[in-house]
């Protein structure tokens, strides 16, 4: 009967956490902000920690803390704001020699291969490189469009409006109150099972905090690299690239998505010529060896066990769910469910169904 019982139970604790999953999957879009004022409070709660220490009291260190950081990513932004809009100026002004370019690789191409006649050719090339000229345009008007068509929405609006404000608002609160949090959730826990929850938790906790703490760094680090090494490339918009192919890297294999292909494509516009491709290929390829035997092992620590194909799958699912943020909480998300996962192998190896 006890059996019974226990295996009841289990199942209304198993129902209750697939219930809040599916809550949170139709709520994402308002539970978002609070999930990354959570995060940010997860990531920050260290250095509360050690201002503790010093005999700050907690809400003066998270004052201070929230303030410093806010400022230093007002301070990031305005140093970098500049130097990628002088670099999107140059790629407007270049376009023109860009669109030249195309069309004489391209005219030879076609005429040979297509065998289309030089009047001919000439006509498609000019409307097709008028029709590239305005894709920019086409773009930006349909990104206006479209985000005029959501802004209208008052709702939208105050949505908009309310995840903007609420962030730093919640960080604060969350982080503030972080041990308490803990304390309470703890208090929840029956007492039996209290000392192998904490026992899981800090196991989680010690997962989480080295991959995302140390991802974090890796891909300051990465983003650094990639964006002196395009500068010495020449490579048009290479802050830009750099930065972007540095922090995609967060989610695996994406990095080299958005930053190797633009690089290359503009490097050779800009200089008509396959060796400075080389060199862009060279530096993607130094700084990924770079990122495996030296800034993953040395920042991150060893990584957290998971094959490269689940590392994929992972990332496929988390993206195909949840967007954006679900590929890049995917990752750390598998990290937590293969540590249930063992934890609970080891306990089937210890039950009567194995033995």
């Amino acid at each position: 009967m006890d059996g019974d019982s226990g295996r009841v139970r289990y199942y209304w604790v198993a129902a209750g956490v697939l219930g809040v999953l599916v809550f949170l999957y139709f709520a994402r879009r308002v539970v978002t902000p609070f999930f990354i004022a959570f995060a940010l409070a997860y990531l920050l709660d260290p250095i509360v920690d050690r201002l503790e220490k010093l005999k700050v009291s907690r809400t003066l260190a998270v004052l201070l803390l929230m303030v410093s950081f806010f400022a230093l990513l007002l301070l990031g932004a305005g140093i970098l704001a500049p130097m990628f809009q002088v670099q999107a100026r140059q790629l407007a002004e270049n376009l023109p020699d860009y669109i030249g370019v195309l069309r004489g690789a391209l005219q030879p191409f076609l005429e040979n291969v297509a065998g289309l006649q030089s009047a001919h050719f000439q006509e498609i090339v000019d409307l097709g490189l008028r029709k590239f000229g305005e894709l920019p345009l086409q773009i930006v008007s349909k990104a206006a469009s479209f985000l005029w068509g959501s802004i209208s929405n008052l709702f939208a609006a105050v949505i908009m409006a309310f995840n903007i404000f609420i962030i730093p608002v919640a960080t604060f609160y969350f982080l503030r109150d972080f041990d308490r949090i803990g304390e309470k959730i703890a208090n929840l826990v029956p007492p039996r099972f209290r000392e192998k929850t904490r026992d899981l938790v800090v196991e989680i906790d010690g997962v989480l905090s080295k991959f995302v703490r140390g991802q974090l760094m890796a891909a300051s680090f990465m983003a650094l690299l990639y964006s002196l090494g395009l500068y010495l490339c020449g490579t048009p918009m290479s802050f830009f690239i750099g930065a972007v192919a540095g922090f995609a890297n967060m989610v695996p294999y994406l990095g080299l998505v958005f930053g190797f292909a633009p690089a290359a494509a503009l490097t050779f516009l800009q200089y008509r010529h396959f060796l400075p491709v080389a060199e862009v290929a060279a530096v993607f390829a130094a700084v990924q060896a770079l990122e495996g035997m030296v800034i993953t092992p040395r920042v991150v620590g060893d990584r957290i066990g998971l094959h490269p194909v689940v590392i994929m799958m992972a990332v496929l699912v988390g993206a195909e769910l949840f967007g954006v943020l679900g590929a890049l909480l995917a990752v750390p998300a598998t990290a937590v469910l293969n540590v249930l996962a063992r934890r609970g192998l080891d306990r089937y190896k210890k039950s009567a169904l194995y033995t």
